[in-house]
């Protein structure tokens, strides 16, 4: 299984946020926290991406459909 693009940018931003600290505690600690689920892809590929993102997607997409709906 591969990292999506979104997934690789996230992660290379945590680390040059979070980098540099004594015995890099402060992006263990970040790396940590994060949550990842699998998505799979509309050529059925399965990748993993960002739980927080793939959320925020979903809930944009539906209030997109949902005020196609209301019009």
């Amino acid at each position: 299984m591969k990292l999506h693009e979104t997934l690789v940018e996230f992660l290379v931003k945590t680390y040059e946020i979070n980098s540099g600290w004594t015995e890099e505690r402060k992006l263990k600690e970040a790396l940590r926290s994060l949550d990842f689920s699998v998505y799979t892809q509309q050529d059925g590929t399965e990748v993993l991406v960002s739980k927080k993102q793939l959320d925020e997607a979903r809930k944009k997409i539906e209030l997109e459909l949902g005020q196609r709906r209301g019009s």
